[in-house]
């Protein structure tokens, strides 16, 4: 971390002085002050003040004496460190001689510092237009079936007060989602020391924080400033429908340009898209606002935003917006995306060799892919045939038992598609005649 000019002062006073600092409000010239004399002919001081301080306004030693008016000392620039161990980059250090040679010890000797030049300020105060009412108190939500109550104790000063009553003062409720900032915060005013809030104010199953302050009424002959804040009170809205675009509002930059947001929770937004429509005025056709930007928020929710060109503002000056999901459409050419059927698969044996045959609902020109393989082999490990008729012979086999399956897809042309599920798989010993059905269902390995 880099500190700054001030910050360092601060630092190195609070390492050289140590907790003295912390708890005094006297200045670095007088408790750096230090000052001896020979009780013959001379008082020395040394004291320091920081560089920052010197380069706005510089002080000089006064010495008095009892009860004689202070005299102004002459002091010089020094080199000395205002403490032994502290670093003399911050400070500007002075040394003074008083010349002095009526030393009695019943004399008391005091010194003081005076800046160069007036400093001060002053104002006169009027007490009926500087006032500042007290902060209210207890600030409480109740639930009262779909509508939240929201209560607090006004004060007004106690006994001692006979400027203010409860005509005096108005009360400022600011609330607000709990993901949003007090700037984005809705305000009610209220003449009572409570406010009722509706759905027409609350979105469903949101957490809301609120917090209130008194401010004078017009029309009172006082003025001021509000009170401060009390302290915020937090609830949970009336559970709702989650999915529903929530908090549409829309604003004009009063020249050619109307602003609208939204939000939508995330995981809905993720499903289904929204768009944003709107009619400058009611006789006229709806129109899509594009483009729709999107923000994902700290937040469950995502936010939306688009910007509304407004050509004529002195004809059409009032829109209606509204939030839709947006109408999405895929093509997907039936003729191009074709899965067949898978093919039922025979095996016969014809003297030394096996012929698999097979047959497919034929509405397209089919290719198809063959495989056969060891029992003891995998089908990743299997013969791949390509071909285009129904029938394979297959010769020089070992002797073992076999399995086989085909697929069919269209060949590529005018019709196009993806493999067909696997058939069922057909086995055959080939040291025995016999067709031996398949008990394996489409597509196993």
């Amino acid at each position: 971390m880099v500190l700054t000019g001030g910050l360092l002062s601060i630092v190195l006073l609070t390492l050289c002085w140590g907790p003295s600092m912390a708890g005094t409000q006297e200045a670095i010239p007088l408790q750096s002050l230090h000052c001896y004399n020979d009780y013959t002919s001379r008082i020395e001081c040394r004291w320091a003040d920081t560089k920052a301080a010197q380069r706005l306004i510089s002080v000089t030693l006064y010495h008095r004496l009892d009860d004689d008016p202070p005299e102004p000392v002459p002091c010089n620039l020094s080199a000395d460190k205002p403490w032994s161990d502290c670093p003399s980059s911050p400070w500007v250090s002075r040394r003074c001689v008083i010349p002095y040679k009526f030393f009695v010890m019943s004399e008391n000797d005091y010194f003081s510092f005076q800046p160069d030049r007036s400093l001060g300020a002053q104002l006169t105060v009027t007490l009926t237009q500087h006032v500042q009412p007290a902060a209210p108190k207890d600030l409480q939500v109740s639930d009262a079936g779909d509508i939240f109550l929201l209560t607090w104790r006004v004060h007004l000063g106690g006994l001692q007060s006979s400027w203010l009553s409860e005509w005096h003062l108005e009360s400022e409720l600011v609330y607000r989602r709990l993901q949003d900032s007090w700037e984005e915060a809705s305000i009610l005013y209220s003449n009572s020391s409570q406010a009722v809030l509706g759905p027409e104010h609350l979105m469903p199953s949101s957490t809301y924080v609120a917090r209130v302050r008194t401010r004078l009424a017009p029309g009172t002959g006082l003025s001021g400033r509000p009170s401060e804040w009390s302290p915020e009170v937090r609830w949970d809205s009336q559970p709702g429908d989650e999915a529903q675009p929530q908090n549409l509002q829309c604003f004009f930059n009063a020249a050619d340009m109307l602003s609208c947001s939204w939000e939508v929770r995330s995981e809905v937004a993720s499903s289904v898209p929204f768009t944003h429509f709107y009619k400058p005025s009611p006789d006229t056709e709806e129109k899509e606002c594009s483009p729709v930007q999107k923000e994902k928020l700290s937040s469950p929710y995502t936010w939306h935003r688009c910007q509304i060109p407004v050509l004529d503002s002195g004809t059409h000056s009032q829109y209606t917006v509204s939030v839709q999901p947006k109408k999405e459409e895929e093509f997907i050419k039936s003729s191009k995306n074709i899965q067949m059927g898978y093919p039922t698969l025979s095996v016969t044996k014809n003297e030394d060799s096996y012929i698999l045959r097979w047959e497919v609902d034929k509405h397209v020109a089919p290719t198809f892919e063959v495989q056969y393989r060891k029992d003891a082999a995998l089908w990743k490990e299997a013969k791949n045939e390509v071909l285009n008729t129904y029938t394979l012979w297959l010769s020089g086999l070992a002797v073992t038992r076999y399995w086989a399956r085909v697929r069919v897809k269209p060949t590529p042309g005018s019709y196009n598609g993806i493999w067909s599920q696997w058939s069922k798989e057909h086995s055959c010993d080939t040291e025995w005649v016999g067709l031996l059905a398949s008990t394996r269902p489409p597509g196993t390995a």
